[in-house]
């Protein structure tokens, strides 16, 4: 196989033959010619998507999603349900912790947190020229936009406190509303006893789900 070595010696010999008794198109043209190509680095279209880049476009996971689709049809303006969510969507989540550090469970804290659930749902962006609302663009069920169900533990948070009335780990009917609570979504770094019970809960999650079902509303 030395052949293969002998042809690159031949071959390497030539250009610096070439290099030698021609510096100059050696040393000017190649620098020319990369600064004309990177001109095309202004036209990419910067792709950050982890799913277009990393998963296959016929893998068992697209497959299977198709039959989802096809059989509960997302539909983000008027059926919206957070258990049928197939594609990630557009979505922002508030994290809230108490002040004092302490814990969440209070009367006052779940007053508040209406207030900052109030105040997010009249804000107010501009698009293209447009002004939109957070009702405007959410995703819905129905007339009404998703809601945090979560905060319906303010019709039973006095007690709570008292300790007459004990929310249960992992999941809880509301006695009042009969929403059915899933903590773990909403309750972060739980502190629970023995009996499953609830002790503390150190931060509270509220999620806003934005209708995406178009490119318009996509890029809202």
């Amino acid at each position: 196989m030395t052949w293969v070595d002998e042809k690159l010696a031949k071959l390497f010999y030539k250009l610096g033959v070439q290099v030698a008794t021609r510096p100059a198109y050696f040393l000017l043209i190649p620098p020319l010619v990369a600064a004309l190509f990177a001109t095309g680095f202004q036209r990419i279209d910067y792709e950050i998507d982890p799913e277009y880049l990393f998963s296959p476009v016929n893998g068992h996971g697209k497959v299977e999603r198709r039959v989802v689709e096809h059989f509960f049809p997302p539909n983000d303006t008027t059926r919206f349900n957070v258990g049928r969510i197939t594609r990630a969507g557009r979505f922002g989540r508030v994290i809230i912790v108490a002040k004092d550090g302490g814990n969440m469970l209070r009367t006052d804290m779940w007053r508040e947190m209406r207030i900052l659930d109030e105040i997010i749902q009249n804000a107010t962006a501009e698009y293209d020229g447009e002004y939109y609302t957070y009702r405007e663009c959410c995703a819905r069920w129905q007339d009404e936009c998703f809601r945090n169900d979560v905060l319906e533990l303010d019709k039973v948070l006095p007690e709570v406190e008292n300790g007459s009335l004990r929310l249960t780990f992992p999941v809880m009917f509301n006695p009042v509303t009969w929403d059915t609570h899933i903590f773990p979504v909403n309750f972060g770094n739980t502190v629970i006893d023995a009996d499953s019970t609830i002790v503390s809960v150190p931060a509270v999650q509220l999620v806003y789900f934005a209708a995406a079902d178009s490119k318009r509303r996509d890029a809202k």
